[in-house]
């Protein structure tokens, strides 16, 4: 699956802790060696019907996180062939609530790769939790976006999780994409894509991003020429890295418009 492309330690946390945020539903939180002021809640991808918290990819994403002091909150959450796409976002939204009353002290950053970064978006735009920004790597920011993808499971995946088709039900696509949600006043948000994504089109980020500004808010757009969807586990350019280096100077607020 691929993993960052940096020489990282095994196991930079001092501790790794699960909880069960809810029934049938855990959260592993690293906590790293140096005091923290801040945790990521970290959503993985996978079409919102697949991946899970401990996939190897996401590991290499806490192992980097953690290495620079943040703690990190990573979640498993509902699929969408089983579940309605409401009950994925509450259990975005039990998972902060988990975290916010466990760790009352730290600020909250979110995170999500790909369905996660969607939810993670969703959530914090529709709901305005107190956040201190978020961060959504090649996030479909309007799921009918995903319909000029050539990726046949981008597409099965979103028809499922929706339990529509678009052109039946295109108010039900709006209805839960984040971009029907921008308004202002929201935490700064940083945009990750890849200009060669053949899942997501990276157009989606880049109309995500314009919204976001032209509402007055913080927003950062960082685009990859070469990247492929999930390019940061694959690609070890100077690029990639120069990306995920701007990434942690975003979430500890450095790196703001």
């Amino acid at each position: 699956m691929g993993k960052l492309p940096f020489d990282l330690e095994k196991k930079p946390w001092s501790r790794k802790i699960s909880y069960k945020y809810k029934e049938n539903l855990w959260l592993d939180i690293y906590y790293p060696k140096t005091d923290s002021n801040q945790i990521i809640l970290f959503a993985h991808g996978g079409g919102w019907i697949s991946g899970y918290r401990r996939q190897p990819n996401n590991i290499s994403w806490y192992r980097y996180l953690v290495s620079k002091g943040f703690t990190v909150a990573t979640i498993d959450y509902r699929y969408g062939y089983l579940n309605d796409i409401e009950l994925l976002v509450e259990d975005i939204s039990d998972a902060y609530k988990f975290v916010s009353e466990k760790f009352p002290k730290l600020k909250i950053s979110l995170m999500g790769l790909s369905a996660g970064g969607h939810l993670a978006l969703y959530f914090v735009l529709k709901y305005k939790p107190k956040v201190e920004n978020v961060v959504a790597y090649y996030t479909p920011c309007d799921l009918l976006d995903i319909w000029k993808s050539p990726s046949l499971f981008a597409k099965f995946a979103v028809s499922t999780t929706l339990k529509r088709l678009p052109n039946k039900s295109k108010d039900l696509y709006i209805k839960y994409s984040p971009i029907s949600y921008v308004d202002k006043n929201l935490p700064p948000i940083l945009l990750v894509h890849g200009l060669k994504d053949k899942v997501v089109p990276f157009i989606s980020s880049v109309r995500m991003y314009k919204k976001l500004r032209k509402m007055g808010n913080k927003a950062k757009l960082l685009l990859h020429p070469k990247g492929d969807h999930g390019f940061e586990f694959v690609l070890k350019d100077d690029k990639t890295r120069e990306i995920l280096e701007k990434t942690i100077k975003f979430l500890r607020g450095d790196l703001y418009d």
